[in-house]
């Protein structure tokens, strides 16, 4: 008889989040399955909870009520130090403001992302998104001697650099004009499917939405 073969796991699955935004408003998160290999933007205007609904996902902050599912675990299910192990090395973020550690060079900001997650860095991986992401030849200049566009590269390598099955960008476009937002857009794109992760990205951005497989809206919950 021949094997059957098992549906991947999704990324990422939500079910009936909502979210504590402030002591007033609160907003809800539409239910969310995020397969490996896909992208979709999560929209609505700024002020509408799409940053609180990252930090959610991400095991940062914990929503209101509902389920976070993450590679099918359940993040918020988790004990504090296993959240933070699991967010180290399945989850990866790309900020808007990057957030590098400037008086360090590219290679080392990408070696203590590892290290942060419990991770040694694997030496072949590295060099792979080093070459992928077009910044070999920078790998030992300090982040603080970098151009805007190489130090979104390396944002985008150590949102990798622990293979991750989630990416997690929030508004990484707003500052940018149309060519680097188009560019950031297709490198992210790339390197997330190259990687086998899915990636979810936090706009308002419309330019985003030629981008994405798939978008959804923050939604109010009077």
């Amino acid at each position: 008889m021949p094997l059957s073969v098992m549906p991947p796991v999704p990324s990422l699955r939500t079910e009936a989040i909502q979210l504590d935004r402030d002591r007033r408003v609160f907003a809800g998160l539409p239910d969310l399955v995020l397969m490996p290999g896909r992208i979709m933007a999560l929209t609505g205007a700024s002020g509408s909870g799409k940053t609180t609904a990252l930090l959610a996902l991400a095991g940062v902050r914990p929503p209101r009520q509902g389920c976070i599912r993450v590679g099918g675990d359940d993040i918020w299910s988790l004990s504090s130090a296993r959240r933070d192990r699991l967010r180290g090395r399945r989850i990866g973020l790309v900020f808007q403001s990057f957030h590098l550690i400037d008086a360090v060079s590219v290679e080392d900001n990408l070696r203590l992302a590892a290290s942060c997650a419990g991770l040694v860095a694997d030496a072949a991986h590295l060099d792979t998104l080093l070459e992928m992401l077009d910044i070999a030849h920078i790998r030992h200049r300090r982040a603080d001697r970098l151009s805007q566009g190489q130090a979104q590269r390396v944002a985008v390598a150590r949102a990798l650099v622990n293979r991750p099955i989630l990416v997690l960008a929030d508004e990484p476009t707003s500052a940018l004009d149309d060519d680097n937002a188009k560019a950031l857009l297709d490198l992210l794109g790339r390197a997330v499917r190259d990687h086998g992760a899915a990636l979810l990205i936090a706009t308002h951005d419309r330019r985003v939405l030629d981008a994405v497989d798939a978008s959804v809206a923050m939604e109010h919950v009077p």
